[in-house]
């Protein structure tokens, strides 16, 4: 992957899937794509951690298998304007909202997404969306000469 002559084709390459997938988010809910991209943040951050254990991350990684609320870690407001790049007062808003409209809670140490309580169909729709469009980038870098 560190080959140079690479470097445009996985660029184009991901930056496809990230619209396809990101398109996908858009098509699958109800929000606009700043609270949409906010729902994503806090999802992801929820089971990082997940990553760093294979045994875990196996555990939940079956389609019909969602991790738990309780191993679910939450993440602060301050991080997620951080991580995004807005400032704290837009991200605030922007959370209150959708903890009003009930896709995020608010527990004492952060934020956790609420989605696979209240909407489990989309969440199951949009894990099988991506997996199809990651697989699809996998197998695009391959016919193309990167090494995965």
């Amino acid at each position: 992957m560190d080959d140079p002559r690479h470097i445009r084709l996985i660029s184009r390459l991901s930056m496809d899937y990230v619209i396809s997938i990101y398109s996908a988010v858009l098509r699958g809910g109800t929000h606009d794509p700043l609270d949409a991209l906010i729902l994503s943040t806090v999802a992801v951050a929820n089971v990082a951690h997940l990553s760093a254990d294979p045994a875990q991350s196996l555990r939940y990684g079956a389609i019909d298998q969602p991790e738990p609320f309780e191993i679910k870690r939450p993440i602060s407001r301050n991080a997620v304007a951080l991580s995004l790049g807005l400032s704290y007062e837009t991200a605030r808003r922007r959370i209150q909202k959708l903890i009003d409209a009930g896709s995020l809670i608010d527990t004492e140490d952060g934020l956790v997404g609420a989605n696979e309580t209240r909407n489990p169909e989309m969440v199951l729709a949009m894990a099988k969306q991506n997996a199809t469009l990651l697989k699809r980038l996998v197998r695009l870098m391959r016919e193309s000469g990167v090494e995965v």
